[in-house]
């Protein structure tokens, strides 16, 4: 049985979340890439960068009394960064990308979900909401974006 505190789980395993799976999309980017590839790739470094600024920001602001909570048997742990996930298709293969970029916004879903389940306080409960519900919107945008750069 795990605990995890929000504080944690918003400072630093999420954020740096989204710092490493823009660094995987900046590698890639270096690359020789397809310039519909490119394109895509410039959307998710910018949206990963921006949800870790944004979180940053939300910790700075928050009040400590939710960043204080604590989860008691937490049975999964913070989604590692599946490297493999990323494989070489996706510097060619816009759908290969997409297939990565849903991998990575899934694994987060799947752990606030599990975090809700989890959940204590109506405080917790709404802030963890938010982020799932952030993500999934954040999800549906980058189909969106790669839908409209295959018609491209």
């Amino acid at each position: 049985m795990r605990f995890e505190q929000t504080r944690s789980i918003l400072q630093h395993l999420a954020p740096d979340y989204h710092r490493t799976v823009s660094h995987l999309y900046q590698a890639l980017a270096e690359g020789d890439v397809s310039p519909r590839v490119r394109l895509m790739l410039d959307y998710l470094i910018d949206h990963e960068q921006h949800r870790a600024l944004a979180l940053d920001e939300f910790c700075h602001d928050a009040s400590p009394h939710v960043l204080d909570h604590w989860f008691k048997g937490v049975e999964i742990s913070f989604p590692a960064v599946d490297k493999e996930a990323l494989d070489e298709a996706a510097s060619t293969d816009l759908d290969a990308l997409v297939k990565s970029a849903i991998t990575y916004k899934s694994d987060l879903i799947r752990y606030f979900s599990h975090l809700l389940e989890h959940c204590s306080g109506e405080e917790s409960t709404h802030l963890f909401q938010t982020l799932k519900t952030q993500e999934e919107k954040a999800m549906k945008r980058l189909i969106r974006h790669a839908q409209g750069l295959a018609d491209l």
